[in-house]
């Protein structure tokens, strides 16, 4: 194309050109650092318009200030403002409205391209779909999106880039690109249509997934009554999708995992092994086999749609490319890993998680759990952008996780609370915090051990940990006769520290690097609540608690004081209610103290997760010797107005035990002599 037919068809000005009319560009960017060649014409982001009409971020710099102005190796600037200065004579075409004149000549450049185009929505599975068509056409030139930039300006990008005539392009269109803005379909009219599927991945933005169902459904608007409309068959919505296709073309298929009587695409058999899964379709010449590279149930559903699109563009299916083929390097990569010790795999699928995905994940695991003996874990953070719907999505893991295989679950961030609260008969855990996730994680994974990490990308630091447990365990020694994980992490985490009574100075400590507990410190922070109200003391009734019994009943005469004295010596969980409910006019108030704490001397916040600071499998609480010794400086002479001890925990005792002129502060002992044989009285 020429510099003056572009200039022709946007109706724009044409500035330093003189000579160059005929110039031929035969590529576009709109991101300069892609620009490479004389050839290609780089249309020039113009802040103000491409925020108000494609909605590019309003922080995004102007494209013509990224422009090199030494470059001479550009062969046409696409702008809305001249630009100065430039020290190579580049022809400049000047245009009232960039987004205007982008989306009339990636409209133009279509109309004139005649080779498949081939579009992918879907709330999951889309960008693995469209890797794995291309990868499968790797014999012939395809356009494809540029990482996984599916955008409406990203589809006029690519629209643009189809004067290169490649024989078939790919393009994977996001919500952005379809919804009631603006449907780019109509304009990129692809020739095949494939949704793979609607789940519960855009609830900050949309209320329903009807309404997401709606919006992917409009890319078979731009189908003519020739196209092909390829999908699931076993999503939800699938109907509802078949009838919105047919409006556009008769040419409606189908797939899926299994035979059903609707479906017009389905394997003949699907079998699982130790990190790949093989697929069986019936070819003319019989049963051919094809080995995916992966153990993700997901993956299967994309093959399927990847190799129905091929036999509609009557291509055959290569096996090597179907073996050779690898999606993004966090879906559900199996990564042995050698500790010091022994060897772990890792499933790390961090890459992103709608519903259907977190669910595809699990199922993976269970699949692949029958081939190892040891410890098989499912480490979990929470699915990011789901807005209102957070609680109700989340909630659809619960029979999920219930049936998996896993022998510990482990769950980070507010969203999986209530779902672990409500899964019964399995050992799962909320953690507070990825560092005590980390600390327990790295212990489970034992020898021939499985563990899956599946989050979303975003919203949670659930990353990080997939991120660092691998380096973390190459350096990582598990000793052999490891047995239940809060018995050992209470052994691992004795320590203690002797603080000189006058200076404040630590004379010696014990093992403070592992310091760490299972049980909450609440009784402490509500007796220093007491301590920092100065409280006189009166007369209470106790109140009815669930965990009432003969000592501690409905009527019983106390007073504040006798409640506090029993704070300061592992207090019965009814006592810590009753001066919970004393203190505090509710459980907000309680919160707002308790984090204004943990804020005020930078404790850890595990430090009380819940009220009594009980053990509790489900809730993992901890706190460190490091975590006492700051509340002891600041509390010193409360701390032990009623007792020379102030002893939190049942089963493993921790606190502070107070001599003449040696306090021990400790975490995780059972033998308090062992410790008072420490310190000078």
């Amino acid at each position: 194309m020429y510099v003056k037919e572009i200039a022709e068809i946007v109706k724009g000005r044409l500035m330093d050109a003189v000579g160059q009319e005929n110039h031929i560009i035969n590529d576009f960017e709109t991101i300069y650092g892609f620009v490479k060649s004389k050839n290609t014409a780089y249309f020039s982001p113009n802040k103000v318009t491409w925020a108000k009409e494609l909605g590019r971020s309003k922080n995004a710099p102007e494209g013509n200030d990224l422009i090199d102005k030494s470059n001479g190796n550009i062969g046409l600037i696409i702008t809305e403002n001249y630009v100065e200065g430039m020290e190579h004579n580049v022809p400049q075409l000047i245009v009232d409205d960039s987004v205007k004149a982008l989306k009339t000549l990636a409209i133009h450049i279509r109309n004139q391209f005649h080779n498949p185009v081939i579009a992918i929505t879907g709330s999951m599975g889309k960008s693995s779909t469209r890797m794995l068509i291309s990868s499968l056409l790797q014999d012939y030139h395809v356009l494809e999106n540029r990482g996984n930039n599916n955008i409406r300006a990203a589809i006029y990008a690519n629209m643009l880039k189809l004067i290169k005539n490649p024989d078939y392009a790919v393009i994977e269109t996001s919500l952005n690109a379809i919804n009631n803005k603006e449907n780019t379909a109509i304009y990129l009219r692809p020739d095949i249509a494939i949704v793979t599927g609607i789940g519960a991945a855009h609830f900050s933005t949309f209320q329903s997934l009807e309404q997401i169902a709606e919006l992917k459904a409009r890319i078979f608007k731009g189908l003519n009554h020739n196209g092909i409309a390829i999908i699931n068959g076993e999503t939800m919505f699938a109907d509802y999708l078949k009838d919105k296709a047919l409006e556009s073309t008769q040419n409606v298929l189908t797939y899926h995992k299994e035979h059903t009587a609707d479906s017009d695409f389905s394997p003949e058999f699907i079998q699982y092994h130790k990190g790949y899964i093989e697929l069986g379709l019936d070819e003319i010449q019989g049963i051919e086999k094809y080995k995916l590279n992966t153990i993700s149930e997901g993956m299967v559903s994309n093959a399927l749609a990847a190799f129905l699109t091929l036999k509609e563009l009557h291509l055959p299916i290569n096996s090597e490319y179907v073996e050779s083929f690898k999606p993004f390097s966090k879906i559900l990569a199996m990564k042995p890993i050698k500790t010091l010790s022994h060897n772990v795999t890792l499933i790390d699928d961090t890459h992103n998680a709608s519903l259907p995905a977190m669910i595809n994940a699990i199922h993976a695991f269970n699949s692949q759990t029958q081939f190892f003996t040891g410890n098989k874990i499912i480490a979990l953070g929470k699915i990011n952008d789901l807005g209102h719907k957070s609680a109700e999505v989340h909630a659809e893991l619960v029979d999920v996780l219930t049936h998996s295989n896993a022998d510990y679950i482990l769950c980070l961030d507010n969203d999986l609370r209530p779902v672990v609260n409500k899964i019964r008969n399995k050992h799962i855990t909320w953690y507070p915090n990825k560092d005590l996730l980390m600390n327990d994680l790295m212990h489970l994974c034992n020898e021939d051990s499985l563990a899956l990490l599946k989050s979303s990308s975003g919203g949670t630091e659930f990353p990080e940990i997939a991120k660092a447990l691998p380096q973390r365990l190459t350096h990582f020694e598990l000793a052999d006769n490891f047995g239940d994980i809060f018995e050992e992490m209470s052994h691992l985490g004795q320590s203690y520290m002797i603080i000189d009574n006058k200076t404040n100075d630590i004379i010696s400590s014990h093992n403070v690097e592992q310091s760490q507990t299972i049980e909450g410190m609440g009784p402490l922070l509500y007796y220093f609540k007491a301590m920092d109200d100065k409280l006189d003391n009166e007369t209470i009734t106790m109140q009815e608690w669930v965990t009432n019994n003969d000592k501690h009943y409905t009527g019983k005469q106390t007073d504040l004081f006798t409640l506090l004295e029993s704070m300061t010596l592992s207090p019965h969980p009814s006592e810590t209610y009753e001066l919970v409910d004393y203190l505090f006019k509710n459980f907000a108030n309680r919160k707002r103290y308790t984090e204004a704490l943990i804020s005020k001397f930078d404790l850890s916040n595990s430090i009380a997760i819940n009220l009594t600071g009980r053990f509790r499998v489900k809730e993992r609480q901890c706190y460190s010797v490091l975590d006492l010794f700051k509340l002891y400086k600041a509390y010193k002479y409360d701390l032990f107005k009623f007792n020379n001890m102030f002893i939190l925990g049942l089963n493993y005792k921790s606190g502070f035990i107070r001599g003449a002129e040696q306090t021990i502060i400790f975490t995780s002992y059972t033998d308090l002599e062992e410790l008072k044989a420490k310190i000078k009285f």
